[in-house]
C-alpha cells in the first residue's frame, strides 16, 4: 500500500504529468449542429476564452438535438471541475423546461457571465402585402387565427415571443411548427405562412438584400447600427425579447473556477477583436457578471413561465 502511494505521488509530482493534466482541454458544449448560427458563435467566441483563461485549451463539443435539451442535461450531470462548460441561450433554457422532462433545473447550473443580447424581430416575406407591424395586427385582427406564422416548435422561445404581441395587440394568430429556421423560412418564401420571429443577426443582412421584410425589432430603442428599423415600442406594442447568449457551468464548480470563468467572459467582452468581430455578424456584445446573470436567468424563468401558464392551448 505505501509502495503505491510513493508511485502514485511520484507521478503526479512529475512535471511532464503535471503539464498533461493542465492542458486537458475544456469542453464548450453547444447544443446546436456544426455550422449554424450557434456553433458560430461559439467558436467565435473560443479563442478569446482560452486567450483570458490563461492558455487552457478549448475544444467545441456539438450535442445537437431536442432543442439544445440534450446538452444541457449532460453539462447538468458532468463532472464540476470548470472543464466543462455550456454555451447557453435564453429563454431558450427555461422555455424548453416547459413542454418536456429534461434532466435539470434553472439552478442546476452556475451562470458565469452573459457575453451577448440579440433583440428579436419580427419579419414577413419580401412579397407580403403588409410594410407595418399596424398591418400585420390588422389582418390578425379582422381574421383571427388565419394568419400563419412559422417557426421552430410550440412553446418556443420565437413562439412565446410572438404570444406578447397577441397579449399587447389582443389578438391571435396562429403558429406552424418548424424543425428550425431553415424550413420556416421555406414555408415564408413559398407563400404557405406570412412570417416569423428571429434574431436581427438573421434577418438584418436578407431585409436590406429585399428577400424578406423585417415590421419591428423587438426592443427599447432602435439599434444604432440599424436606425432605420422601427421598435414595436414606437409602434405602439411594448413588447421586448430576444436571445441572450452566455456560459453556464455546473452547479458545484468550485467558485475559484466560476471567479476565473467570469474575469475571462469579462475580459472577451472588452477584447476590441472580440468586437470587431460581433459587429460584423450583427451582434450586440452585452456583457453580465455572474451576479448580474443570475438575476437576468430568474426573470426569464418568472416571465416566460407566467406566459406559459396562462398559454390559450394548455388546458386550464
Amino acid at each position: 500500500m505505501i509502495k503505491r502511494r510513493v508511485v502514485v505521488a511520484a507521478a503526479l509530482a512529475s512535471p511532464a504529468l503535471a503539464v498533461h493534466a493542465q492542458e486537458r482541454p475544456i469542453q464548450l458544449m453547444v447544443g446546436a449542429p456544426p455550422g449554424g448560427p450557434f456553433d458560430l458563435a461559439a467558436r467565435t467566441a473560443a479563442p478569446f476564452l482560452e486567450r483570458h483563461l490563461g492558455g487552457m485549451p478549448i475544444v467545441v463539443v456539438n450535442r445537437a438535438g431536442a432543442g439544445g435539451l440534450l446538452m444541457l442535461n449532460e453539462v447538468a450531470a458532468a463532472h464540476p471541475d470548470g472543464r466543462t462548460a455550456a454555451l447557453v441561450s435564453f429563454p431558450a433554457l427555461v422555455t424548453a423546461l416547459f413542454d418536456n422532462t429534461p434532466r435539470y433545473r434553472v439552478d442546476s447550473f452556475a451562470y458565469v457571465g452573459l457575453l451577448t443580447d440579440e433583440p428579436y424581430t419580427i419579419f414577413v416575406g419580401a412579397n407580403s402585402p403588409y410594410t407595418t407591424l399596424a398591418e400585420l395586427v390588422a389582418a390578425a385582427r379582422a381574421q383571427p387565427e388565419a394568419v400563419m406564422m412559422a417557426g421552430t416548435g410550440i412553446g418556443s422561445a420565437p413562439h412565446l415571443a410572438l404570444m406578447q404581441l397577441e397579449r399587447a395587440a389582443g389578438v391571435r394568430f396562429t403558429w406552424v411548427p418548424t424543425s428550425g429556421a431553415g424550413q420556416a423560412m421555406q414555408l415564408i418564401q413559398g407563400g404557405h405562412a406570412v412570417g416569423s420571429v428571429s434574431t436581427v443577426s438573421a434577418t438584418l443582412r436578407p431585409h436590406e438584400a429585399g428577400t424578406l421584410r423585417v415590421l419591428a425589432l423587438m426592443e427599447q430603442n432602435r439599434w444604432e447600427r440599424a436606425p432605420n428599423l422601427p421598435t414595436a415600442a414606437e409602434q405602439g406594442f411594448p413588447i421586448f425579447a430576444g436571445s441572450a447568449r452566455g456560459f453556464a457551468v455546473p452547479a458545484a464548480t468550485p467558485e475559484p473556477m466560476q471567479a476565473r470563468w467570469e474575469e475571462a467572459l469579462r475580459r472577451t467582452a472588452a477584447d476590441p477583436e472580440f468586437r470587431a468581430l460581433a459587429a460584423r455578424d450583427f451582434i450586440v456584445v452585452r456583457h453580465m457578471d455572474r451576479a448580474t446573470m443570475t438575476r437576468f436567468v430568474e426573470a426569464q424563468a418568472a416571465t416566460y413561465g407566467e406566459i406559459w401558464r396562462t398559454a390559450p392551448w394548455r388546458a386550464p
